[in-house]
């Protein structure tokens, strides 16, 4: 009796098994399918790809049609407009981040009993130093007037023209005004002039009163700063005569 209950359950274990190994080898015959199926969808996409004309270059026609729309677009003349002020706005405050460098290097080379004093007169180089720019600063370094067929300063010395903001506003038809490129020539050009002005206020730390350090950098950025300016990037005689800076 318990050698027919052994070979029983001898029996049906190994039924159990071979029911559980059928029901796996159909679980793998199916994923296997279904891996051939993507294998043969991929393969019919490469086919495809591999046998429709590769756009690596554009035919005559579509270079015609993107050059004209590069030429005649407006719209892509404000794209063009529009990424080129953005790039200088960011440039331009990333130059004024120099002040609070400045401020550091300055504040941690002082007496403690002077670092305020240090801190105010960076923060005077922009607050003085922009007045001084816009009333006087841009026109000497940049307003020119320059001829038409040179870009060279004609006196060579200093520029004549924009003075108190100038020429930054424009009047168009309606009553209303619109800006110029000197508006943006002139921001980017004044984080360079007031880091200028601050570079001096480490020279002369601990040892200029605060009243005279307002003088001295309204003059620095009003006159110093943009007469040596218009000697070199503003096409004075210097730039006229093959004048190179890397700054």
């Amino acid at each position: 009796m318990k050698v027919t209950a052994l070979f029983f359950l001898f029996a049906l274990s190994h039924a159990l098994e071979e029911d559980a190994v059928t029901r796996r080898l159909n679980e793998l015959e199916q994923l296997l399918k279904e891996e051939l199926e993507v294998n043969a969808k991929q393969e019919a996409e490469l086919r495809e790809l591999q046998s429709s004309p590769r756009k690596l270059a554009l035919t005559d026609n579509e270079t015609a049609e993107l050059s004209d729309w590069f030429d005649n677009s407006d719209q892509y003349a404000s794209i063009k407009g529009a990424m080129s002020h953005i790039w200088l706005l960011v440039c331009g405050a990333l130059v004024m981040f120099m002040q609070a460098g400045f401020a550091m290097v300055e504040s941690g080379c002082c007496r403690v009993k002077n670092v305020q004093n240090i801190l105010l007169k960076n923060l005077t180089d922009v607050c003085v130093g922009t007045l001084g720019w816009w009333a006087t600063g841009y026109a000497f370094a940049y307003g020119g007037p320059y001829n038409d067929d040179s870009v060279n300063l004609p006196n060579g010395f200093i520029g004549m023209d924009q003075f108190f903001g100038g020429g930054f506003l424009t009047y168009v038809e309606g009553g209303t005004f619109e800006g110029t490129g000197s508006l943006l020539a002139w921001f980017f050009q004044w984080a360079f002039c007031s880091a200028a002005a601050t570079i001096v206020s480490g020279g002369v730390a601990e040892r200029v009163n605060f009243p005279g350090y307002c003088i001295f950098s309204f003059m620095m950025t009003a006159f110093i700063y943009p007469v040596v300016v218009a000697w070199t990037w503003g096409y004075g005689f210097l730039g006229a005569n093959n004048y190179m800076d890397f700054a």
